[in-house]
């Protein structure tokens, strides 16, 4: 089979294979979709590199701080200002090296990444037991779900972020206010599922009844 086709008027033209023109087709949708990536990464740009515990420690101290008595929203308020320049350090390490330019929603979901993949969830026997300091569970790489999101609350807090603790039965987690996101709603921190993105709640917990105390 010839690969030109002629016309009454004398003009000869290469005939393009089918699978070429699907190929140049789906090239071009490519090229279109990577554009549009592109153009949302910088409208808002998703957090990339995000720092491992090994590389936060050089922020921590030699001593081990010891837990408080409870998890009663004042103690925790007390425990996130005693530890407000410590953690304002870790914090401003973790954005700056996963985030590009300055953006409070990277930057929240950076911080929510690193303590979901960073910190190991591990369950106390019982619940309400001690609260754990921030600064402590980032030198240990463990803690329970109450510990977990005060850590959280304390690195959002310290970008600039409003945060609140949720109580649910026998469980807790975080939640966080961007001011320009969502008009500043309640956005879910569940960092002991590692598998929920930034905003997701397993079905089973977020149809249990729940306290809300800002911190």
């Amino acid at each position: 089979m010839s690969d030109f086709i002629e016309f009454e008027n004398g003009h000869i033209e290469k005939i393009t294979p089918l699978w070429q023109k699907v190929l140049a087709v789906l090239a071009a949708l490519g090229l279109i979709l990577l554009s549009i990536q592109a153009y949302f990464y910088l409208i808002r740009p998703e957090p990339v590199d995000i720092p491992t515990l090994e590389e936060v420690a050089q922020f921590l101290g030699e001593t081990s701080d010891q837990p408080f008595s409870s998890h009663s929203p004042e103690e925790v308020r007390e425990v996130v200002l005693a530890i407000r320049g410590d953690i304002k350090q870790v914090a401003n390490f973790i954005v700056s090296q996963s985030c590009v330019k300055f953006d409070r929603l990277c930057q929240s979901k950076a911080l929510f990444y690193f303590v979901r993949d960073q910190i190991q969830y591990v369950p106390d026997e019982t619940f309400h037991d001690q609260l754990e300091n921030p600064l402590t569970v980032l030198k240990t790489g463990g803690a329970d779900c109450e510990d977990m999101s005060v850590l959280l609350i304390a690195l959002q807090k310290a970008v600039g972020n409003q945060a609140r603790l949720v109580f649910v039965p026998g469980h807790a987690y975080a939640q966080v206010s961007i001011s320009d996101y969502k008009n500043g709603a309640w956005v879910n921190l569940e960092a002991t599922c590692d598998t929920c993105q930034f905003g997701e709640l397993p079905t089973d917990t977020g149809l249990l009844p729940a306290t809300y105390f800002d911190i």
